[in-house]
């Protein structure tokens, strides 16, 4: 399966802030939403990401601030991997885990089109996997059967 077509199965819904809004309003955001992470978007151009992790190193960074003083931009991830919507499903799992990262914009000609989540393709892989053992059961079945004959 294809990165485009797991986000048409998904949806494309891009929860996004600016990078001049406080963590604090991060912060919110996620909360509100029940997601775990935001992209940065400037001019609708991708610029960084924010997650819960991003919180966490937040509060080392800045011990003594208070969030609602300081800007996402100071926090936010820029160095970021991404997938492309003909990438497989395979591959960019495997590039998740291997860059220990949960959430992966999606890119087509370099415009942002999506963002996926470890969750999203754990769920599509473990539902493939699902339906081929259940194929299979009945393959197995449907042999005993025909042997008995």
């Amino acid at each position: 399966m294809l990165v485009r077509e797991l986000l048409e199965k998904k949806g494309r819904l891009i929860h996004s802030i600016s990078g001049e809004q406080s963590v604090a309003e991060a912060i919110r955001s996620l909360t509100e939403k029940r997601i775990s992470a935001l992209l940065i978007l400037d001019d609708d151009r991708l610029q960084g990401i924010f997650t819960e992790r991003d919180v966490l190193r937040c509060t080392v960074k800045f011990p003594d601030q208070d969030f609602a003083a300081i800007p996402v931009r100071d926090v936010m991830s820029t160095k970021l991997i991404v997938a492309e919507l003909g990438d497989e499903l395979a591959a960019t799992m495997s590039m998740m885990i291997q860059a220990d990262i949960r959430h992966l914009p999606v890119i087509d000609q370099g415009r942002l089109m999506g963002l996926l989540s470890i969750r999203d393709l754990v769920q599509q892989v473990v539902g493939s996997i699902t339906a081929e053992l259940h194929y299979l059961q009945s393959y197995i079945v449907d042999l005993r059967e025909a042997a008995i004959d």
